[in-house]
């Protein structure tokens, strides 16, 4: 890897990004449609870090998960069915509970903070249509139950709404997500885990017969960082260790991106970093390759690259960490 990419997954994400930047995934599996957003840093008195995601049934049916992870100085397991509790602007409370019970695999062994290392603890809560419309007024305070014992729970009172602002932006952004094109089934190849870190890579998929691509996933346990690898196999080309590699893509941005390891014929190997991949997953118009010879030129129609790309990102964010 050229460098880690997507620290502490959007905690540099600021508030009112747009909702395409707001979305982390949106894919379909079984006849399920997985849509999901970004973590956001909310703070407080007690940071907190906010992840609302949706599933739509077959039905057309919506149901919300809510995952919070709590910033503290020691690892702890969130109780099944310990209850969280949202008071509302106008005085309302919303009350549901953990429905999480697996270990938690974001930072395992804690992430060094500016005072020392920090772990996130989790939950996770299931709301439904009704709950988020009732709570889309304004959030007071949340009251987050974390152990069966009268001290066990968090408390943060929010004076201007920062933790509702965070929740209806990711509402609204899943709200609007387009239906997906991405049907992830049999396109994740493998997964490796040590040490609390994670490897997985996907399949090879036919962009045309020109070009192929893989995508290889990482995440560092020890760093709570994420990366890519976009491997491309392109015909009858040999592209030299160090040489460029354009995308240009639907929204504009010229992607420059380098050959990152010295290989045989036919494979390169790039990092895309995360503004690369939206910019990506928005749509590629062509890719221009530094060759040994004059640089190959592909242009893509009927959305070609983007389709495949799409399949292998969102295969990869079913078994993501962040």
């Amino acid at each position: 890897m050229k460098k880690l990419i997507i620290t502490a997954l959007a905690v540099s994400l600021a508030l009112g990004l747009q909702a395409r930047d707001l979305l982390r995934y949106n894919y379909t599996r079984n006849g399920y449609t997985y849509t999901g957003c970004e973590r956001e840093k909310v703070e407080g008195s007690r940071t907190l870090y906010v992840k609302l995601s949706r599933v739509l049934f077959s039905d057309g049916q919506p149901v919300y998960v809510l995952r919070l992870d709590v910033e503290d100085s020691s690892p702890w397991k969130m109780p099944k069915n310990a209850p969280l509790t949202l008071r509302t602007t106008d005085d309302r409370t919303v009350i549901v509970k953990n429905s999480a019970s697996e270990p938690n695999r974001v930072a395992p062994d804690g992430i060094q903070g500016q005072k020392g290392k920090v772990w996130w603890n989790y939950g996770e809560y299931y709301l439904e249509e009704s709950d988020l419309k009732k709570l889309s007024v304004g959030i007071a305070s949340v009251d987050i139950t974390t152990r069966w014992s009268a001290d066990g729970y968090v408390k943060v009172a929010y004076k201007n709404n920062e933790f509702g602002s965070v929740l209806a932006a990711q509402y609204e952004a899943l709200r609007s997500a387009p239906k997906p094109s991405a049907d992830v089934a049999g396109v994740l190849k493998s997964i490796q885990d040590r040490g609390g870190s994670r490897l997985s890579e996907t399949n090879v998929l036919k962009v045309n017969d020109k070009l192929s691509l893989s995508l290889v996933y990482f995440y560092y346990a020890a760093t709570n960082t994420e990366g890519y690898d976009l491997n491309l196999y392109i015909n009858g080309v040999t592209v030299p260790y160090g040489a460029e590699i354009s995308i240009l893509s639907a929204d504009g941005r010229n992607i420059v991106l380098h050959q990152e390891k010295d290989l045989s014929a036919g494979r390169a190997i790039c990092y895309p970093e995360a503004e690369d991949i939206r910019s990506i997953l928005s749509g590629v118009r062509s890719l221009t390759v530094q060759t040994t010879g004059v640089p190959v030129v592909l242009t893509f129609e009927n959305d070609t690259f983007r389709l495949v790309f799409d399949r292998l990102y969102n295969s990869l964010q079913t078994i993501s960490i962040l």
